[in-house]
């Protein structure tokens, strides 16, 4: 039967996957391998996958068929023939609400999906939170100014005021509209940065704001500053060449003409920095990325903590060789996409023993209660 095939499929799959890349691309070599699978085949074992993945750390001494079951269950809210087949009595109910579909299930505790309760920065709900895994998280795009009226009227529905919209995962962007002209596709977190952004004092008559984004990687950000402050000087820095080249088509595509770049690793002793004084500095450091896992849940179910203190090592040489380049009034916005105390409200307190800098206001974004990602975001000024 199909079905058996099926589930094989996926038992194959997480026996022989050990998170050393991202899931999607691991899959995408496995199917292409193995061609006698069709789309149908592929797009049900890989939801077999994920779902066994979005139990994260609960349900580990659970068989791996009966695990993987499970996942089907508690991760999709509509019946369908193939948990019809293996569990006729889960499939009856698969469109029940979660926190029901929940307690049907024996001996399940879903605050073991995310085992770090002591770990989470202040306000982070801890039984939200392990609830959000076993959801599939929105797509969300940002409005670029001027093209409001359009996109909204394109879209028809899912638009959150004043410049966000809501899509499903997996829509595909460009077939409605020109990324990062028209939108930005960016989690509805990442645009709520800007709250962070916004406010800064007029440079002075015939001078620019300047704006450097330390760790550019996609460069969302930097458009959204362009966005917020039209006209502004834009420096982006990266520890990869390559993602400084994917920001040139991108920043083309968003009509961002000039602007410096250069490839540095802040984490290292006295890299090259900008001699320019900057008024705004984004530092969106490498973290865990705790806070995107509903995203990737193959890294919750890998996560090791001690993985932890690594990150804490990288962001504190980062910001230290930053903090030594602002200048007075200069304001630096720190950013995670973590939910780790010892990543946010530790980092900001790392910063604030640094001579000269006041913090505004610093916050945990929660996406976990929207299906969007998690973010902490804190607003940081240099003493004049």
């Amino acid at each position: 039967m199909k079905f058996d095939n099926q589930l094989r499929y996926a038992s194959t799959i997480i026996t022989a996957y050990q998170g050393e890349e991202p899931l999607h691309i691991w899959l995408k070599d496995f199917f292409r391998q193995h061609k006698q699978m069709g789309s149908r085949d592929r797009k049900t074992v890989a939801g077999l996958v994920y779902g066994y993945y979005r139990l994260g750390h609960s349900a580990r001494e659970m068989a791996m068929q009966d695990r993987i079951l499970l996942g089907l269950f508690l991760t999709n809210d509509s019946p369908g023939e193939f948990l019809e087949y293996f569990r006729p009595e889960w499939n009856q109910q698969a469109a029940r609400p979660l926190e029901e579909k929940i307690d049907l299930v024996e001996g399940f505790d879903p605050v073991e999906i995310f085992p770090w309760r002591n770990e989470l920065s202040e306000g982070v709900d801890h039984y939200e939170f392990c609830l959000s895994f076993l959801r599939q998280p929105d797509l969300f795009l940002r409005i670029r100014p001027g093209y409001e009226q359009q996109v909204v009227q394109r879209v028809g529905q899912g638009f959150i005021p004043p410049s966000t919209i809501r899509l499903p995962n997996g829509t595909k962007v460009e077939e409605l509209f020109t990324p990062d002209r028209e939108v930005v596709i960016q989690d509805y977190n990442s645009q709520r940065v800007a709250a962070f952004l916004t406010g800064l004092p007029s440079p002075g008559v015939g001078r620019a704001r300047k704006f450097w984004d330390t760790c550019a990687a996609s460069g969302g950000k930097a458009i959204l500053v362009h966005d917020l402050y039209p006209g502004v000087d834009i420096t982006v820095s990266d520890i990869r060449e390559s993602i400084l080249r994917n920001l040139q088509q991108r920043f083309h595509q968003a009509g961002i003409k000039e602007y410096h770049s250069f490839v540095a690793d802040l984490s290292k002793p006295d890299p090259w920095m900008p001699a320019e004084r900057m008024d705004l500095v984004l530092t969106d450091v490498p973290c865990t990325g705790s806070g995107t896992w509903s995203r990737t849940p193959e890294e919750l179910y890998f996560f090791n903590p001690q993985k932890i203190p690594d990150y804490q090592s990288t962001q504190k040489s980062i910001l230290s060789n930053v903090i030594s380049s602002l200048t007075p009034g200069a304001c630096l916005v720190y950013v995670t996409c973590s939910v780790f105390k010892k990543e946010n409200e530790d980092m900001v307190a790392f910063i604030r023993s640094k001579v000269g800098l006041r913090q505004e206001r610093g916050e945990v974004l929660k996406g976990y209660d929207k299906k969007a990602d998690t973010m902490f975001a804190a607003r940081l000024i240099v003493i004049q």
